[in-house]
C-alpha cells in the first residue's frame, strides 16, 4: 500500500513513521529545506524536497499508484487544494486534509466532494473529542477507560497487590476467579507482552485490562473513577477550549433529554464551567459564543489566580494553552491546590513518562489523536487504535469482523496470529467476552488484541480489507 504525504512538521513525521513500522511504502513530500533534510535523516522512506500541491510533483511521486493522500501541512488553503488536485485527476486515490479552521468541517458531503475531500480531521476538534470522551467514560490517575468504560487499563504496582509477587499470571487468573488480562508488563522503563507463564516480581509495573467489576475484585475500587465533574475549569482560551466546551454543554443537554422541564431545567445548571486565560479579548470571544460560563482573567502562574479561578475546588481542571510544558506543570499545581482531578493537553509525547510522576490523571496528546485517526481510515479491516504504550511500539487495536473475512466462522485458534501478540477481549452481540483459543469469530464480532506495530499488517492479511477484500 503505497501512501503519499504532504506535510514533514510534527504530526506528518509522526504518521509517517507509524505507517513505515507497519510497513507501508510511504513517500513524504515537503517544501522546507531544512524540515525536509531532518525528515529524511529520521525516516526510512522516500522524502521529496518540492511543493506537494504542484501537479508535477505529485505525478512525480506516482500519486496515480497510491491509496491514501494526506495532506498534514499547516496551512489549510494548501491542504484543501492539493487533495482537489490530486481527486481531479486520480478517482481512486481517497484523501485526508488537515484542517485548523473549524468551518471546513461544517462543509456538507456534497462540498466536500466539490473539494475533493474525502476525509477532513481538526486536530483541536478531535482532542476535545477525546477529552469528552474519557471525562464521560470516568476515568482517574492510572485508570484508562476503554469502550465508554465497560473496560478499563490499569497501570498497578504488583508488589501493592496483595498474592501477586512469585505467581505466573495463569496462576493469578485462576486463584482470583476474576476475567482480566495483563496486557504489558513495564520493568525499569521497558515494556514486554506477556505470556501466560510469564511469573510475577515485586518491582514489576503491570497494566491490567478487564471489566471495572472484575478489575475492582483484583486491586480494589477506584473511587475517583465515577467521581461527578460538577465544576469544571479549563486554563487557556484557545481552540481546543472552544471545542471542549461546545462537547461538555452539549453532553449535558443529552443526559437532560427525557427530563422533565423543571427537572431538565435543574439538571443543566449542574455542571459549572470556567475558563481561565490572560488574554480579554480571548476571554470575551468564548463568552459571547457560549452561554453559561464564566471566564477569568488572569495569568495562571502568578500566585493567587490559580485560586481566584476556583481551582483549589475544581472537579476537573483541563489544562489547554499552546505550551505542553505550562500544561504538565499547571495541571500538577492545580491539583496540590486541591482540584480532584487534572488533565494536561500536550503537543507530543516527549512528555508522556511524566504523566505518572506529576500523579495526572490524564495526558492528551494531540499528534496521537490525531495519528490514531488518520491510521484506523488507512487500515484494513477497520483496525483502530484504543490505547497505545508510550514505552514501546505496542498498541491495544480493535477490528471489526466483516461477513467476507477470511476469519469469519473460524477459531481463534486457527488463525496464525502475529507471534507476540494477545487476544485482549471480544464483542460478540454486543456482549465483552474474553475468548479462548476455541472461541469462534462471527461476522459483526469486535475483536481486540495487543499487537506489536509490525504485526498490524498481518492482522489485515487475516482478517480482510475493507469491504471484505
Amino acid at each position: 500500500m503505497r501512501v503519499i504525504i504532504v506535510g514533514a512538521g510534527m504530526l506528518g513525521i509522526h504518521i509517517a513513521r507509524e505507517l513505515i513500522e507497519e510497513r507501508r511504502d510511504v513517500v513524504l513530500i515537503e517544501k522546507d529545506t531544512e524540515t525536509a533534510r531532518v525528515a529524511s535523516n529520521e525516516l526510512d522512506c522516500l522524502v521529496m524536497h518540492d511543493d506537494g500541491s504542484r501537479p508535477e510533483v505529485l505525478r512525480k511521486a506516482k500519486i496515480a499508484d497510491a491509496e491514501w493522500f494526506l495532506a498534514l501541512t499547516g496551512s489549510d488553503e494548501v491542504n484543501i487544494v492539493a487533495c482537489g488536485l490530486v481527486a481531479a485527476e486520480n478517482k481512486s486515490v481517497r484523501t485526508v486534509a488537515r484542517v485548523a479552521n473549524p468551518f471546513y468541517s461544517t462543509l456538507s458531503e456534497a462540498q466536500r466532494r466539490a473539494f475533493g475531500l474525502d476525509v477532513i480531521v481538526n486536530p483541536a476538534m478531535a482532542t476535545a473529542e477525546a477529552v469528552a470522551r474519557i471525562v464521560d467514560a470516568g476515568f482517574a490517575e492510572d485508570v484508562v477507560p476503554l469502550h465508554d468504560g465497560q473496560l478499563q487499563l490499569r497501570y498497578l504496582d504488583a508488589g501493592a497487590v496483595p498474592g501477586f509477587s512469585g505467581r505466573t499470571l495463569q496462576e493469578l487468573r485462576g486463584q482470583s476467579g476474576r476475567e482480566f488480562l495483563v496486557a504489558a508488563v513495564v520493568k525499569n522503563g521497558t515494556l514486554s507482552v506477556p505470556s501466560g507463564d510469564y511469573r510475577v516480581a515485586s518491582d514489576d509495573m503491570l497494566d491490567i485490562l478487564g471489566t471495572p467489576e472484575d478489575l475492582d475484585g483484583v486491586s480494589g475500587p477506584v473511587a475517583a473513577v465515577r467521581q461527578a465533574t460538577r465544576k469544571v475549569l479549563i486554563v487557556g482560551a484557545t481552540r481546543v477550549t472552544e471545542h471542549l466546551v461546545q462537547r461538555l454543554q452539549e453532553r449535558e443537554l443529552e443526559r437532560a433529554r427525557g427530563l422533565g422541564r423543571i427537572l431538565k431545567g435543574l439538571f443543566r445548571s449542574r455542571r459549572s464551567i470556567t475558563v481561565l486565560d490572560s488574554s480579554r479579548e480571548a476571554g470575551k470571544r468564548l463568552s459571547r459564543v457560549f452561554q453559561g460560563i464564566e471566564v477569568v482573567n488572569g495569568d495562571s502562574s502568578e500566585f493567587g489566580v490559580l485560586e481566584q479561578a476556583g481551582a483549589d475546588r475544581a472537579d476537573l481542571v483541563v489544562c489547554a494553552t499552546e505550551s505542553q510544558t505550562y500544561n504538565m506543570l499547571t495541571a500538577r499545581l492545580a491539583k496540590s491546590l486541591g482540584a480532584a482531578k487534572g488533565i494536561a493537553i500536550t503537543i507530543n509525547d516527549r512528555y508522556a513518562p511524566l504523566g505518572g510522576v506529576l500523579e495526572l490523571d490524564a495526558v492528551v496528546n494531540i499528534k496521537n489523536v490525531v495519528a490514531a485517526f488518520a491510521l484506523e481510515l488507512i487500515r484494513r479491516a477497520h483496525i483502530r487504535t484504543i490505547h497505545d504504550f508510550f514505552e514501546d511500539d505496542v498498541e491495544i487495536v480493535e477490528l471489526a469482523v466483516e461477513d467476507s473475512s477470511p476469519a469469519a466462522g473460524k477459531k481463534l485458534m486457527d488463525l496464525s496470529l502475529p507471534k507476540g501478540s494477545l487476544v485482549a477481549f471480544m464483542l460478540k452481540s454486543g456482549e465483552l467476552t474474553v475468548p479462548s483459543g476455541r472461541t469462534v469469530i462471527d461476522s459483526g464480532d469486535t475483536v481486540a488484541f495487543v499487537v506489536r506495530k509490525s504485526g498490524i499488517g498481518a492482522l489485515e492479511r487475516i482478517f480482510g480489507g475493507r469491504g471484505g477484500a
